[in-house]
């Protein structure tokens, strides 16, 4: 839970730095420079804050479960053909 605190104190600090540079990046190609790095290491800690071990665990066992079900059997071409008679 703390981690999940830090990461999100972490792009409140990112989106104020980058509201304070935005203004200045036709000025020079360095605030340009940071605002792009900033921009990206922001984007990461979103990405980071969007996959909690959680959701992680359940898309993991969710996909398991789809080939346990019995009947959903996915379709392959061959079945196609072996329903065709010629």
């Amino acid at each position: 839970m703390k981690k999940k605190q830090e990461i999100e104190n972490s792009i409140n600090y990112l989106t104020c730095v980058l509201n304070k540079l935005k203004t200045k990046i036709n000025e020079s190609d360095d605030y340009n420079i940071a605002y792009n790095r900033l921009l990206i290491q922001r984007a990461e800690l979103r990405k980071k804050l969007s996959c909690t071990p959680v959701e992680t665990v359940l898309s993991i066992f969710k996909s398991k479960l789809h080939y346990l079900r019995p009947g959903s059997k996915e379709k392959l071409i061959c079945d196609y053909f072996n329903s065709i008679k010629l």
